[in-house]
């Protein structure tokens, strides 16, 4: 429902929007419409229905019918400029195209809110699937994919371990210095493939 709030001075003004309004498909949709002066938005009621529009999310159409300062919240509202005279195809187009934005924001919204519903329906299935054992990690799969890894890693750094890797108790001894020299790109498995043995002090 189309709601136009204004001070009396406007009554005139806000029964020609209510006319022009009253046979297009927007009149079925929420909107406020505030004829904004300096007066109107000093009365009790106006301020009202502001507040109460902007608590409920219902788009807001300031029109400026003449002295006034808007307040930042309708000033980014790109409010409409009646104050040389009111143009009712202005009108109009504006009144249509904040009904259409909420439309479509309403619309992405029932679609998120079923999509999240279908994902979490989705969730819940797999995990009584799991809990029930209807379903399993593919084990045999990872195992693959593990094995495969590895044998990948070794091919590539086999060559260049070979050249650092103990070959003796004295090498094993060593270790920190056979560490050292390794490309640091290695040290990781240098560390998993190398034994240290630990210097004992000499009798």
């Amino acid at each position: 429902m189309i709601r136009i709030t204004y001070a009396p001075a406007d009554q005139a003004l806000a029964h020609s929007i209510r006319v022009d309004l009253s046979h297009q498909a927007t009149q079925t949709q929420s909107l406020l419409i505030v004829l904004a002066t300096d007066a109107a938005l000093a009365e009790p009621s106006v301020q009202s229905e502001i507040a109460r529009a902007q608590q409920q999310g219902t788009p807001i159409l300031p029109i400026m019918t003449g002295v006034v300062e808007l307040p930042p919240p309708l000033a980014k509202l790109r409010p409409l400029d009646f104050r040389a005279g009111y143009q009712s195809d202005r009108l109009l187009e504006r009144a249509n195209e904040l009904v259409s934005r909420r439309n479509i924001r309403r619309a992405n919204r029932r679609a998120l809110m079923v999509f999240a519903g279908i994902a979490t329906i989705m969730f819940s299935l797999a995990i009584l699937g799991m809990s029930a054992g209807l379903v399993a990690f593919p084990v045999a799969e990872y195992n693959e994919e593990a094995t495969f890894q590895s044998q990948w890693i070794d091919g590539l750094i086999r060559e260049t371990l070979e050249a650092v890797q103990p070959r003796s108790t004295a090498d094993a001894m060593n270790f920190a210095a056979t560490y050292e020299a390794a490309p640091t790109r290695l040290h990781f498995y240098v560390r998993g493939t190398a034994t240290a043995l630990s210097r004992q002090p000499s009798p």
